[in-house]
């Protein structure tokens, strides 16, 4: 169980957020807080908090750091817009209307910072579902996020908000990735087929369909809420929402020790629902296996300062060799 947060601010900021969230809650007497921190939290400051009303009523919410410092300088600068998620709650994902969390408002926290004040999904992150029929679920939701996105990608790339997932930034990884590889513990592992293959991959990339992406779309950040449930599956943590190769979404989510035959089963239900545009591109397959090795090389990158949870850790430098030898294999597309 996570520690509690005790802080002398729980009676104002019980006040703060009866404020905040006014009719949502349409309650009168005085209100409790109480806070434990998440024990999903990863780069960004989060809390688990229940706003126990005077009527006996809970509502359950997570308040989410955000602004320049909310990560503490373990996300890299290369991707960091400490507003980009409350702009996505704020403006795009209503008009999506896919199933995000119930965004309540904005907080200033004085020193503490500001924290988005969302929604708490009930339910278990994916990696933890022993049911296959919620992967399969998940996969059917990327492919009406990507569907959808289609018709938003243009006008959101226009607005500069979003994180433009290009070659560029991808160039970035993978320089980043080989200079931690050799400066690092990983140097017996970087090979110049690596780099190689990290360059064939960049250009199929860059020529695959784009469209609104996740960003990051692992199964920690999707939510199976229970059989029955409607909607089954919830997506979380927006803060790396962005325009780019669908692929790279796709990819994220049938990252894992799955065998060939399950991440086919996974791959075909999202094919199946994503529409022509994607599915029956000629580098759908290609764009795969590059974003695989992309992705390989974010977190080879990502950051000196910061080392993934349990429930995220992988051994990236394993699934960047695997990668590369299987977009090596395919030869130029």
């Amino acid at each position: 169980m996570s520690a509690p947060v005790r802080t002398p601010a729980d009676g104002a900021l019980a006040g703060t957020l009866r404020a905040l969230l006014g009719d949502a809650i349409a309650a009168t007497g005085p209100a409790v807080v109480e806070r434990r921190v998440s024990p999903y939290r990863s780069t960004h400051e989060l809390e688990d908090v229940d706003l126990v009303l005077a009527d006996g009523r809970r509502l359950r919410l997570v308040l989410k750091a955000c602004g320049l410092a909310a990560t503490h300088g373990v996300r890299p600068r290369i991707v960091m817009d400490g507003h980009r998620e409350l702009w996505a709650y704020e403006a795009l994902l209503p008009r999506l209307d896919l199933g995000a969390p119930r965004f309540f408002g904005r907080l200033d926290l004085g020193p503490d910072g500001e924290r988005l004040v969302l929604e708490r999904i009930a339910g278990e992150p994916l990696h933890l579902a022993g049911d296959l029929d919620a992967w399969h679920e998940a996969a059917r939701w990327l492919a009406r996020f990507h569907a959808r996105g289609l018709e938003y990608w243009k006008a959101v790339a226009a607005s500069g908000r979003a994180l433009s997932q290009d070659p560029a930034l991808h160039e970035r990884w993978l320089a980043r990735a080989r200079r931690r590889a050799v400066t690092g513990e990983g140097a017996t592992v970087w090979t110049e087929e690596i780099d190689d293959a990290a360059r064939r991959a960049i250009r199929i990339l860059a020529d695959s369909p784009r469209t609104l992406v996740h960003g990051e779309l692992y199964a920690s950040n999707v939510i199976d809420s229970g059989t029955g449930a409607e909607p089954r599956v919830r997506v979380v943590d927006w803060e790396s929402i962005g325009v780019g190769p669908a692929a790279l979404d796709l990819a994220a989510l049938t990252a894992g020790d799955w065998s060939d035959a399950v991440r086919g089963e996974l791959v075909a239900a999202y094919r199946a629902a994503v529409g022509p545009d994607i599915a029956r591109h000629p580098l759908f397959e290609p764009a795969l296996d590059s974003a695989r090795l992309v992705n390989a090389l974010q977190w080879l990158g990502w950051s000196e300062g910061w080392s993934a949870p349990p429930h995220q850790a992988r051994d990236w430098h394993s699934e960047a060799r695997a990668a590369a030898a299987r977009v090596m294999a395919a030869g130029e597309p």
